[in-house]
């Protein structure tokens, strides 16, 4: 691989879309798959976003030894067959990430192991799918016994329901499935214009992590806007 190729940034570094390399889809995943390899990269963010009728992937991957976030990015027409290879038999980090580009867009994922659905937003491609109808993993065993918790929660969690089966108290599985107070938030920052509103948003995406998400958000628009606050401010946010 040629590094020179990669566009690299520092973490609160903006960069304007039409300066991410793009790939075909078998170099991206080539790309991919060589730089995951190593124990100092991991996957922070692939998602996909509309650009006019064809879809572009990004992946943001973060390098523990380099300290940077290599950007790297493929399209997908909208003529196109709207199937791609998946690569979480090659690295099983990025499953949820294919999973969640399946659950927005109706995106196939061929040998992806399995394509559930990560949190049932309000606009997701296929409306026919309902959490209260998910049917759970499950054995047939008498031997082996079910255990429910949730989605309500006693602390501030958000909610989410955790199915256990259990042979006596050792767990063989666990399985997770949030989406039962999905509210938009992605969708309602598109739509609110103001920073204030969308700073609001951000303190109420989690109960448990108002203010890592602030900050987040705070640090994301700085970047955007070209601002360097002074070390004073980022000591009192820390």
């Amino acid at each position: 691989m040629n590094k020179k190729e990669i566009l690299a940034i520092k973490n609160g570094q903006s960069i304007e879309l039409n300066k991410i390399g793009l790939y075909p889809y078998d170099e991206f995943s080539s790309y991919v798959i060589e730089l995951l390899s190593k124990e100092e990269n991991h996957c922070s963010a692939y998602y996909a976003i509309p650009r006019e009728k064809d879809l572009q992937f990004i992946m943001a991957i973060a390098d523990d030894k380099e300290h940077d976030i290599k950007i790297l990015s493929h399209i997908l027409k909208s003529g196109d067959k709207q199937v791609l290879e998946s690569l979480t038999a090659k690295n099983f980090a990025l499953h949820i990430f294919e999973r969640e580009i399946h659950e927005n867009y109706g995106i196939e994922f061929t040998n992806h192991p399995w394509l559930k659905p990560v949190r049932f937003p309000y606009n997701r491609f296929n409306q026919d799918i309902k959490i209260n109808d998910y049917h759970f993993y499950s054995i047939e065993s008498e031997e082996l016994h079910e255990v429910g918790v949730g989605p309500i929660h006693a602390g501030i969690i958000e909610p989410g329901h955790f199915r256990f089966i259990c042979n006596g108290e050792r767990v063989l599985h666990l399985e997770i499935q949030s989406g039962w107070q999905h509210r938009g938030i992605e969708q309602l920052f598109l739509d609110k214009k103001k920073i204030l509103q969308r700073n609001v948003l951000s303190e109420n995406i989690a109960g448990d992590t108002v203010a890592g998400h602030t900050t987040a958000f705070t640090l994301l628009m700085e970047a955007m806007a070209g601002i360097k606050v002074n070390r004073q401010l980022q000591i009192e946010r820390t």
